[in-house]
């Protein structure tokens, strides 16, 4: 019996796919680089399913609590507990210590967005997702960095997170199966309990109102709404996520640094506006803004210019 995925990715059908218009909106609130991440991780699913059996599941793109932040892949079973960040990237990169980049005339060359830190953070996220819920963890979650694409090739230099090329990504599921366990499958099962569906730390008390510097406090409203764009917004796939990891935030302050409270306040765009003055929140129809729709109207004037040019090849190439 294969390995259980639970799959949280928002946006999708029930079939798992994602339709045009759904595309477009969770580019606009993830960034350009959210669906090639979510094709790139297809291929990591289908192939861990290939070797892991029942008594691990994967979990997939979940949201944690109120925090805004997603959890790419979380894989849970008796070996331990992983943190699994999927890049589509192609291309020779290095990954040393917990920087990632390129290697350009002999000298290494920072990439945009650091793979390597934000596996590491992300994990370091999950441990304290856990901790917030009075669990103390069996072992520390490890941070993996994964490849989706046989077209990269990464140069390692002592990693501070495990890198898994797309050649051994059945190695590394072989690995996991003979593995001394770490874990009873009741102990795992419990983890992604809490994972899924978190609770209070104090079992048997009402839990007190959600406060608003915690960003893990449990909240009733429905997962990846489409909301004002904040500096939390995009962490998996963007490089805002940088901006957190770099600015030198200990795994131990984290709850601070998604505390949408202190998102910047937007610019007032009125004539001579008056100290204090406010934007008024933007009018939304069918959930989306106007910027949002003008860019699906565009992209749908596009979509139906190439299906007319097809046509009208097709037609041109059946006369005689």
């Amino acid at each position: 019996m294969p390995m259980k995925t639970l799959d949280h990715t928002p946006f999708q059908d029930a079939s798992g796919q994602i339709g045009l218009v759904n595309r477009i909106q969770g580019t606009l609130k993830y960034g350009l680089s959210w669906y090639p991440a979510l094709e790139a991780q297809k291929i990591i699913v289908s192939t861990l399913a290939k070797t892991l059996e029942h008594g691990y599941t994967l979990i997939r793109n979940k949201e944690l609590g109120a925090s805004g932040i997603v959890a790419p892949l979380v894989l849970i079973g008796s070996a331990g507990i992983y943190l699994i960040d999927v890049t589509p990237l192609k291309g020779f990169y290095q990954a040393r210590g917990n920087e990632w980049g390129t290697i350009s005339n002999g000298r290494f060359q920072p990439a945009g967005v650091n793979l390597v830190a934000r596996a590491e953070q992300l994990a370091r996220v999950i441990e304290v997702f856990y901790q917030r819920q009075g669990i103390t963890l069996p072992v520390a979650v490890e941070p993996v960095l994964m490849a989706s694409d046989p077209g990269l090739h990464i140069e390692t230099v002592r990693p501070a997170v495990r890198v898994v090329q797309s050649d051994a990504i059945e190695r590394f599921a072989a690995g996991l199966l003979a593995a001394r366990p770490s874990m009873n499958a009741q102990t795992a099962s419990h983890l992604v309990e809490r994972l899924i569906s978190p609770r209070s730390a104090k079992q048997g008390e009402e839990p007190p109102p959600p406060a608003q510097d915690d960003p893990f406090a449990m909240q009733d409203e429905t997962p990846f709404q489409m909301e004002p764009s904040s500096r939390l917004q995009g962490f998996l796939n963007s490089p805002k996520s940088d901006a957190l990891i770099d600015s030198g935030q200990a795994a131990e302050d984290i709850g601070f640094a998604f505390d949408e409270a202190r998102a910047e306040q937007p610019t007032v765009l009125v004539n001579n506006p008056a100290p204090g003055a406010s934007k008024p929140a933007s009018k939304r129809i069918f959930g989306m803004t106007l910027l949002q729709i003008v860019f699906l109207a565009a992209m749908a004037l596009i979509e139906c210019c190439i299906l007319a040019g097809g046509a009208f090849f097709i037609f041109s190439q059946a006369q005689p």
